[in-house]
């Protein structure tokens, strides 16, 4: 099951790329005010996931209109907040379709997040694989853009892969998809990886500067700024996990 998660950035990508991405997805799930974005570029979602905070009245009532039929969720979350070990939401009441998933806007988790888990809740009801791309989440609030960094790494088992006008970023780690290998298209490109978890452990091969089993803790900086010199050159995450990206 291919899923596109158009999150809620104050700074959405393109039309033209959210509705590329749409075209190739299976199913698209807008997460709260990524509604917007879906409605600017003529992408009408198959799903709505969030607690409506940032979505506008107008919009929403344009997802309803748009899910005629399908049954509107009110879903509630298991929150303790001392609760530091949880990796991800504990949701309840919802059903395992698409549609329109609300829940209360005093939570721990954020919506993309949320997204994850409904996808993921979906995918199992299914008996499918669950294979994720994810866009407008990236811009406009550091705080929220590390924040998405964290979602990601915490669902590396289904690597995430994150799509913006000016990146392509994938999540890899040996227990999701730990290679990366890039084609003919990609030489000369500018190329970065940086570790999400301590003690990740990265190979780089048929780039300008290449690393064999290189040892590197979170958010250090010696993966910046590399350039693909080769067809078929690759990074592989042998230990941890590494939020990998091609520069457009």
């Amino acid at each position: 099951m291919r899923l596109l998660l158009v999150a809620g950035s104050p700074e959405p990508s393109s039309s033209s790329l959210v509705s590329r991405l749409a075209v190739e997805a299976d199913q698209v799930l807008a997460i709260d005010r990524g509604a917007e974005a879906c409605r600017v570029a003529g992408v009408v979602p198959d799903a709505f996931c969030g607690d409506a905070d940032t979505v506008s009245a107008e919009t929403l009532s344009w997802v309803r209109e748009h899910a005629v039929g399908t049954p509107v969720s009110e879903g509630t979350l298991a929150v303790d907040p001392a609760d530091d070990v949880r990796e991800r939401p504990q949701i309840h009441g919802l059903h395992g379709d698409l549609g329109i998933r609300i829940f209360p806007p005093a939570k721990y988790d954020t919506d993309l997040s949320l997204g994850f888990a409904c996808a993921r809740q979906i995918a199992a009801e299914r008996g499918e694989a669950l294979d994720v791309t994810v866009t407008c989440a990236s811009a406009g609030r550091m705080d929220h853009a590390l924040a998405v960094f964290g979602v990601l790494a915490s669902n590396a088992d289904v690597a995430p892969v994150l799509v913006e006008d000016a990146f392509e970023c994938r999540v890899l780690a040996p227990y999701g998809v730990a290679v990366w290998e890039f084609g003919d298209g990609c030489v000369g490109s500018h190329f970065s990886f940086v570790a999400l978890a301590d003690a990740s452990v990265v190979s780089e091969q048929g780039m300008r500067w290449e690393l064999d089993h290189f040892r590197v803790d979170a958010l250090r900086d010696r993966g910046i700024s590399n350039v693909i010199d080769a067809s078929g050159a690759s990074i592989t995450c042998h230990a941890g996990i590494v939020a990998a990206f091609l520069i457009r």
